[in-house]
């Protein structure tokens, strides 16, 4: 029998990141895709600043930067009418590289993912699912399915990445507790669109169907991503999307003589599920991203959080493996992302609310889905167990926050020295004492970084994913926190 360390179950975003972060920390994994080739389509469509802080560690961010739009504004008709434009939205801080939502393809960060996997000596296995398995006091064996052959695997860990309607988590028998919203469902696809420039994100407005229509065209590329609201019949069913549906639908509702579409390589139904798993782990298997939670698309932060989730989970289950942290580690992955989860269905639930009456009173729609929350830099674990809680900065700054982003000199920022596996540890004055195996020290010689942590003199030991995980005055809190995980 084959053994590997951790057997991921989806290759999307989610069970990339984490291989990603398995493959550089050199812990043995194993990356099964049940689909024969890439998805083709657009799907999730947005990069939140703290996700690009997250692939800035991993290298990618400027390559996403380059092959994504920032700043298309927003051009709003009712019907053949137009209505205006409204730029979009930036939350302005000074504490990230990356105050800007990117706007491309899932695709097109799933691509990004692979070639940083390839280039860390790993691959997906595509037409491989998971079949039956079963679970031991040390570990997983699992039965792989391809077409052409069948494998026993022997696995320490699971991990099931493959989405909202993931049987990896059927077959852990873990509820997935919510509710589906049948009266809102969308058809989207992506299309290839005649008569419109490709320099705004359309939207059409609607008393009767709030978001009436919206394209979105993708840079450097001739598709546009399409949505429309269909509300459905009495059975709660809309029809299949078809090219000639969308046109037929676009020219219904907008009346705009001069536009078609010309092709179209990917159509769906989407529909409203807002749903989290009452459990994240069972023995040694996790739930991750979609198979986690689901919730409606407003706000765009589904993918975002998935990533999130792998870069929490990933440096916890590489520790556990190799002896340096005990199995308690893996325990406060669901202590720390159950609430995030919590988190992200009630606001993506309340930004659905209020992007829906701004589009049926005809002020605007995705424009007012954007808050200093939605970026994600927010969120903390200022409430977990990992979290030793001290004073509180002189700029409010706490153990369990994300650790701020500093701009050091032009074209310098402190995310660059914070990339790698390790922790971090940065010391503020004339801090001494013994350095701790696989931490990375940074003097806090600049000024600009001293005050963004409003701190005169002390340590901040910074977690492997960015978050701070201690506040301390003297050197010995640092080898008692690690003490601690043993």
């Amino acid at each position: 029998m084959n053994h590997t360390t951790v057997l991921l179950i989806g290759a999307g975003p989610v069970g990339l990141t984490l291989a990603c972060e398995l493959a550089r920390r050199q812990t043995p994994y194993r990356l099964v895709e049940r689909a024969a080739e890439p998805p083709r389509g657009s799907r999730g469509k947005g990069l939140q600043p703290r996700s690009l802080e997250i692939l800035h560690d991993l290298g990618l961010a400027e390559a996403l930067l380059a092959a994504g739009s920032t700043d298309l504004p927003y051009r709003k008709f009712n019907g053949n009418q137009l209505l205006g434009e409204s730029p979009r939205r930036v939350v302005e801080r000074a504490d990230t590289q990356y105050p800007k939502t990117l706007l491309l393809p899932q695709y097109a960060v799933e691509e990004s993912l692979r070639a940083k996997l390839h280039e860390l000596g790993g691959a997906v296995e595509w037409a491989t699912e998971l079949g039956a398995f079963s679970q031991t006091a040390t570990g997983i064996t699992c039965r792989l399915e391809h077409p052409n052959w069948t494998e026993e695997l022997a696995c320490t860990y699971l991990v099931a990445c493959d989405g909202g309607k993931s049987t990896t988590r059927k077959k852990l028998g873990i509820p997935f507790v919510g509710e589906t919203h049948q009266q809102e469902q969308l058809w989207v696809g992506d299309v290839e669109v005649e008569g419109l420039t490709p320099d705004a994100w359309y939207n059409w407005l609607s008393p009767e169907f709030g978001l009436a229509f919206a394209l979105f065209p993708f840079k450097n590329s001739t598709s546009w991503q399409l949505q429309a609201a269909m509300p459905p019949d009495a059975e709660g069913n809309v029809p299949t999307p078809t090219l000639e549906g969308f046109n037929q639908l676009f020219q219904a509702r907008t009346h705009l003589e001069g536009v078609r579409f010309t092709s179209s390589s990917w159509q769906s139904i989407y529909r409203v599920n807002i749903r989290r798993a009452e459990r994240y782990r069972v023995g040694n298997a996790f739930l991750a991203g979609d198979a986690a939670h689901v919730h409606s698309i407003a706000g765009g932060l589904g993918m975002n959080t998935g990533i999130q989730d792998a870069y929490n989970l990933g440096w916890k289950l590489a520790a556990v493996s190799k002896g340096e942290a005990s199995d308690a580690l893996l325990d406060t992955y669901a202590e720390e992302r159950i609430p995030i989860a919590e988190w992200l269905l009630r606001t993506s639930s309340e930004r659905q609310q209020v992007m829906m009456q701004a589009a049926t009173t005809g002020k605007g729609a995705f424009e007012t889905l954007a808050t200093p929350d939605t970026t994600q830099l927010n969120l903390h674990y200022r409430d977990s167990s990992l979290t030793r809680k001290g004073e509180v900065t002189s700029n409010g700054l706490q153990a369990g926050d994300r650790a701020p982003d500093v701009q050091l000199a032009p074209g310098r920022w402190l995310s660059d020295q914070l990339r790698g596996t390790e922790w971090k540890l940065l010391l503020v004055g004339p801090t001494e004492g013994k350095p701790t195996p696989n931490l990375k020290l940074i003097p806090a010689d600049n000024e600009p970084l001293r005050t963004a942590y409003g701190l005169s003199d002390g340590m901040v030991l910074i977690r492997p994913d960015g978050y701070i995980a201690l506040i301390a005055s003297e050197w010995r809190e640092v080898p008692e926190y690690f003490e601690q995980l043993r």
